[in-house]
């Protein structure tokens, strides 16, 4: 898996120029489950892909883009769970089952899971978790030495891939293919590359003190504060001399 997420790695570097914080987390052996926002519908692949190369980790993804010809088998070698897209209305009443099952398999085995904690793309470059339970449900029946991490990216808002061209989650096949031709087109070393950040946090101790005590939507608005205000260093949605952060993200590869 290493070998493949190496290959991987190396095709999205082509596009993306990557930079990790908190390496030394991803190196730290056992369980864990990363907590991450959503800028766009490529992220999860790049995080995977950075992921992957220090241990196994399986993704919970929404089963629109696990369908996706030859996309499948690639989330397949990664051992990813489908589950039904709620951000398109389709319900699932099993969902929950599916992902703790899941969860617990992969913890079991002394590996990771990638979950993120919204379930669908940020509308404004920040993030909105409302009241989502999969991260409730896991972190409150999470064994002993699971670590809980959360993951800050930035970079991603404002590409073809987010929500800020149209408003909407673009269409991933089409957008697939035509990044494709673009790649190739440039002749794969040619192609402007895109500035990215993951920044990794440990936040096992207040995550677990705070399911315990907490009810689920509280739990879902705390999560939300650690990721983008004070544990992951950044908010993304703060007035900093009348200029909107977010904006600041959009652009944050030029």
């Amino acid at each position: 898996m290493k070998i493949i997420a190496r290959i991987l790695h190396w095709i999205l570097t082509r596009r993306y120029s990557i930079e990790i914080k908190g390496e030394e987390i991803l190196k730290e052996k056992g369980p864990k489950i990363y907590l991450p926002n959503h800028q766009a519908e490529v992220d999860p692949i790049v995080l995977l892909s950075v992921i992957q190369m220090y241990h196994k980790a399986a993704p919970m993804i929404s089963a629109m883009y696990y369908n996706v010809p030859v996309f499948k088998q690639f989330l397949d070698l990664m051992g990813s769970v489908p589950v039904s897209d709620l951000d398109r209305g389709v319900r699932d009443p099993n969902v929950m089952k599916t992902i703790s099952d899941a969860a617990n398999t992969a913890f079991a085995k002394g590996n990771s899971i990638l979950l993120y904690p919204s379930g669908h793309l940020c509308n404004q470059g920040y993030e909105d978790i409302g009241n989502k339970q999969g991260a409730y449900n896991i972190v409150k029946s999470s064994p002993d030495n699971l670590k809980i991490i959360g993951v800050r990216m930035a970079g991603f808002w404002g590409s073809k891939w987010s929500r800020a061209w149209s408003g909407v989650s673009p269409d991933f096949t089409k957008l697939f293919l035509e990044s494709m031709f673009w790649w190739f087109s440039n002749l794969i070393f040619f192609i402007p590359k895109r500035k990215v950040v993951f920044e990794f946090f440990d936040i096992t101790e207040d995550a677990k003190d705070k399911a315990k005590n907490l009810k689920r939507r509280d739990l879902s608005i705390h999560l939300l504060s650690i990721k983008m205000n004070i544990l992951l260093g950044m908010m993304y949605r703060v007035q900093v001399l009348g200029v909107d952060l977010c904006l600041r993200q959009q652009w944050f590869h030029n």
